[in-house]
């Protein structure tokens, strides 16, 4: 692996990383900066919703606790009374049960309303990307290295979240299992990928150079055990097609790993695993240094890089969207 400069990771390897999802359905006459900049004003309206949300949720649950901290204390006193009014005791802590139920409910629809406009933010969010993106494929020859790479960092932002079983809300239990391509889950042995997933593919380039390149699944032929994918980091006008074998095709991540609820979706500390590297397009080996501690955080990675003295670089953060297990198809 070859590093131009060691100092600064903008003039490593030219290829460049960008993401494919499907086209946001918009009415041909809408440029893309007027789509951009009507949803960047929606979640700006949302977020400050949110923080009025958040307030009256904060006192729903202020209202449900007192409601049953005074239950508690009237179920206490009815315990050690003498009073012969016992059933109108009864029928208080009945009626303050009642009320308390209700105030839980109004919590619990405050949580989902706020949840709701969080989905919302998202969309909006990935709507952006997928409209920025559709707009740098028609005007790749005008776009940086750096807007590129900023669009693959806030595609692997807005990548969904796994939490658990929505019945359970948490994956480490017994008996509920991470589903394939969830973190550091692999594709199932019989997975097919489909026109327009993004996949790390292992080819040989006009060089003679054998990598595995950021590449969009662009055909899947009939038998499913080969596919036709293309390079993103093809020049524009220059497209860069490649038929390839499964084996050599690994699917990334559909979801992100939540550190707290699904630890074991995440590849351990010191796993050896292949990375994207920052501002490129393709994927090498590397070490995990560090994992995720919540959704959001990035691995931590070392990589094998003949370029520094140490035969290591330096520790770079990558998605988890970006990690995925190591393969040497050269065995």
């Amino acid at each position: 692996m070859t590093r131009t400069n060691n100092n600064n990771i903008e003039h490593s390897p030219s290829r460049t990383s960008s993401s494919s999802s499907s086209a946001i359905a918009q009415p041909s006459s809408t440029e893309p900066k007027d789509i951009i900049n009507q949803n960047e004003l929606t979640i700006q309206k949302l977020l400050l919703e949110l923080q009025d949300d958040l307030k009256q949720t904060k006192e729903c649950y202020n209202q449900s606790r007192d409601a049953w901290l005074s239950i508690q204390q009237q179920q206490q006193q009815q315990k050690s009374s003498t009073s012969p009014n016992e059933n109108l005791n009864s029928q208080s802590i009945k009626s303050n049960v009642s009320q308390a139920l209700t105030n839980v409910q109004n919590e619990i629809e405050m949580y989902k309303t706020a949840l709701s406009k969080i989905s919302q933010v998202r969309q909006l969010q990935i709507e952006i990307t997928n409209v920025t993106k559709n707009h740098l494929d028609i005007n790749r020859s005008h776009t940086t290295r750096r807007g590129l790479a900023d669009l693959l960092s806030h595609m692997a932002y807005v990548l969904k979240i796994w939490y658990g079983s929505e019945h359970t809300g948490n994956c480490s239990n017994k008996g509920d299992i991470p589903p394939s391509l969830c973190g550091a889950i692999p594709a199932a042995p019989n997975h097919v990928c489909h026109v327009g997933d993004l996949i790390a593919g292992f080819v040989e380039g006009e060089d003679g150079d054998e990598n595995w390149i950021l590449a969009e699944v662009a055909n899947v032929h009939a038998n499913k055990t080969k596919y036709d994918i293309f390079d993103i980091d093809a020049e524009p006008g220059q497209g860069r097609y490649y038929n390839i074998n499964k084996r050599h095709v690994i699917p990334l991540p559909q979801w992100r790993a939540c550190p707290l609820t699904c630890p074991q979706a995440l590849f351990p500390r010191r796993t050896i695993v292949l990375a994207l590297y920052p501002q490129t397009s393709c994927f090498y080996k590397g070490i995990v240094e560090s994992i995720p501690r919540v959704g959001k955080d990035s691995y931590s990675i070392i990589f094998e890089d003949s370029s520094y003295n140490s035969g290591y670089s330096p520790e770079f953060d990558v998605p988890q969207m970006f990690v995925v297990a190591y393969k040497d198809v050269k065995k």
